[in-house]
C-alpha cells in the first residue's frame, strides 16, 4: 500500500472517529432542508393581469369560402421584441377576444401556431424571416405549414378553432410586438421593472387567399377592466402596399393565452436558486465548523505531532485531509440538495410559482442538475476552505470567526448596503461560489455560475497552498 493511500485511510479513520463529525454532517443536512422549506413556503407571487392577449395590427379582407388555403411569405421582420409576431390570421371579425387561428414567425423563438388563445403548437425554433406560411382551414380545424422556398412544405400541425364563421371571416396578415420590460436595480437585491411599448414591422408578399374586397387596417385594441389602466401601445399601426402588391405592416400589442408564445412574460425568477440558496448558506455554518475543527483539534490536543511523525510529508497529510473531508461532505450534501430541490417545488407551486407564467424546474434539465450538484460541491469546498484556514491559524475560534465573516456575514451586510459592495462580495469572495445555483441570468446576478464557482476554487487552492507552506516551513 503506497503512502498516499495510507494517508487517506488514516485521515478517514480520524474523521469518522470524532463524534462531532456525525453531528456536523447531520446538522448540515437538517439546516439545508429546514431553511429550504422555510424559504420556499415564505416566497409568494401573484398575478392580476389578463389571461388572454388579443391586441395587434391586422391587415385584412373578407374570406369568401368556409374552407380554403391562405398563403403569404414573411419576407422581412425587424424591430420589436424577440417575441414580436408576424404572420397569417383568420379571425371572427376585428374585435379583441373573437375567435381566431394564427400562424406566425418571431425574431427570437421561431414558429408558433395558436387558436383562440387556448391551443398552441411550436416548431422550427431556428426559423426566421424570410419564410413562407400557410394556413389551411377545413371546417372547424386549421392546419399550419411553413416553407423556405414556397415549394417544399413542412406541416406544423392541426388545431381546432371552434367559432370561426362559415362565411364572412376576416383573413389577412398581422403584426404584434409586446411590451419590453425595462429592469433597473434599486438595491443589492431589489429590482424595479417598468414595461415599455414596442413596435414591430414586417413585410408580406406572395399573398394568396380566397378573399374579396380591399385591404383594411384595423388596430385590434384589448379592453381592460375599469379599475386597470389600458394596455399601452407604442403607436397606431400602419399599412403600406407597394406597387408590386407587397404589404408592410407595423404594430404593437400581443396575441395568445397567458404563457403562450411569451404572452404575459415579465421579469424572470430563478426558482432553482430560490429553492437552494438560503438553505445552502445556513448549512455552510456546520461545514465551516467541521472543516476548522478537523485540523485545529489536533493542534489543541497535540496529536498533530504523532500524525507528522507517522507521515513526515506534511503536504501529503494536508492533501489527504482535504480529500477525505471534501468527499465526506459532498457525499452527505448531495442527497440533501436533491431532497431540498424536490421538497421546495410543491411549496413554490402552491405559492403562485407555477405554469403558465413559470416553468416547472426538473432534475432532467442540465442547468438544474448543475445547480443541485454544484450546491453540494459548494459545501464541500467551503469545508475544505475552513480546513485550510484552520491549518493556517491553528486556532479554532479565530478560524471559525474568519470563515463566518467571509461566507455568511459579508453577504448579509452586502445585501443591505450598496449595489457596488454587493456585487464585489457576490463576485470576489468565497460566497461567489453560490452562483453555481443560477439556472437563468438575472439583472441582479453579479457573476455567472462557473465564474463564481471558479472564484471559490481559487480561494481553496490559494489557502491550501499557503497552509502547506506554513506546515513545511514552521514547526508544529
Amino acid at each position: 500500500m503506497n503512502a498516499s493511500v495510507r494517508a487517506l485511510r488514516a485521515e478517514w479513520t480520524k474523521l469518522r472517529s470524532v463524534r462531532s463529525t456525525g453531528f456536523a454532517l447531520v446538522a448540515m443536512a437538517a439546516l439545508l432542508l429546514l431553511l429550504t422549506l422555510v424559504s420556499a413556503s415564505g416566497s409568494r407571487t401573484g398575478y392580476d393581469g389578463p389571461t388572454e392577449f388579443d391586441s395587434l395590427t391586422f391587415a385584412h379582407r373578407t374570406a369568401t369560402t368556409a374552407d380554403g388555403t391562405y398563403t403569404a411569405r414573411v419576407s422581412g421582420q425587424r424591430g420589436g421584441e424577440p417575441w414580436a409576431k408576424a404572420g397569417l390570421l383568420l379571425k371572427d371579425g376585428t374585435t379583441s377576444g373573437s375567435s381566431y387561428a394564427a400562424l406566425m414567425v418571431t425574431p427570437g423563438h421561431g414558429l408558433r401556431m395558436m387558436t383562440d388563445g387556448t391551443h398552441e403548437l411550436t416548431g422550427g425554433g431556428d426559423v426566421r424571416a424570410p419564410v413562407w406560411l400557410r394556413l389551411t382551414r377545413v371546417g372547424a380545424r386549421v392546419t399550419g405549414a411553413h416553407s423556405a422556398d414556397g415549394r417544399s412544405w413542412h406541416t406544423l400541425g392541426t388545431l381546432p378553432v371552434a367559432h370561426l364563421p362559415a362565411t364572412g371571416a376576416r383573413a389577412g396578415v398581422f403584426v404584434a410586438s409586446p411590451q419590453h420590460t425595462v429592469e433597473r436595480r434599486t438595491g443589492p437585491t431589489m429590482v424595479a421593472a417598468h414595461p415599455v411599448p414596442t413596435t414591430g414591422r414586417a413585410t408580406f408578399d406572395h399573398v394568396t387567399m380566397p378573399v374579396r374586397g380591399g385591404w383594411t387596417r384595423t388596430d385590434v385594441v384589448q379592453p381592460r377592466p375599469k379599475d386597470q389602466p389600458p394596455l399601452e401601445r407604442a403607436a397606431p399601426g400602419t399599412l403600406h402596399r407597394s406597387a408590386s402588391g407587397a404589404l408592410t405592416v407595423t404594430g404593437s400589442g400581443d396575441l395568445g393565452g397567458l404563457g403562450m408564445a411569451g404572452a404575459g412574460e415579465g421579469p424572470g425568477v430563478d426558482l432553482v436558486a430560490q429553492a437552494l440558496e438560503s438553505g445552502t448558506r445556513l448549512a455552510a455554518l456546520a461545514v465551516i465548523a467541521l472543516g476548522v475543527l478537523f485540523v485545529t483539534s489536533e493542534y489543541r490536543t497535540g496529536t498533530v505531532r504523532t500524525t507528522f511523525t507517522a507521515s513526515p510529508r506534511r503536504g501529503r497529510v494536508l492533501a489527504a485531509k482535504a480529500v477525505v473531508l471534501g468527499a465526506a461532505v459532498f457525499a452527505v450534501a448531495l442527497p440533501a440538495t436533491v431532497a431540498a430541490f424536490l421538497l421546495a417545488r410543491p411549496y413554490q407551486r402552491a405559492n403562485g410559482f407555477r405554469p403558465p407564467l413559470f416553468t416547472t424546474p426538473s432534475l432532467t434539465d442540465p442547468a438544474s442538475v448543475r445547480a443541485v450538484v454544484g450546491s453540494a460541491a459548494f459545501l464541500a469546498l467551503i469545508a475544505v476552505l475552513g480546513l485550510g484556514v484552520g491549518a493556517l491559524l491553528r486556532r479554532t475560534v479565530p478560524a471559525i470567526v474568519l470563515m463566518f465573516v467571509a461566507v455568511v456575514v459579508l453577504p448579509i451586510v452586502a445585501s443591505t448596503t450598496s449595489i457596488t459592495f454587493g456585487d464585489v462580495v457576490g463576485s470576489a469572495t468565497p460566497a461567489a461560489g453560490l452562483a453555481i445555483q443560477q439556472t437563468r441570468r438575472l439583472i441582479d446576478d453579479p457573476t455567472t455560475p462557473w465564474a463564481g464557482f471558479g472564484v471559490l476554487c481559487l480561494y481553496v487552492v490559494a489557502v491550501l497552498a499557503a497552509a502547506r507552506l506554513r506546515l513545511v516551513r514552521r514547526d508544529v
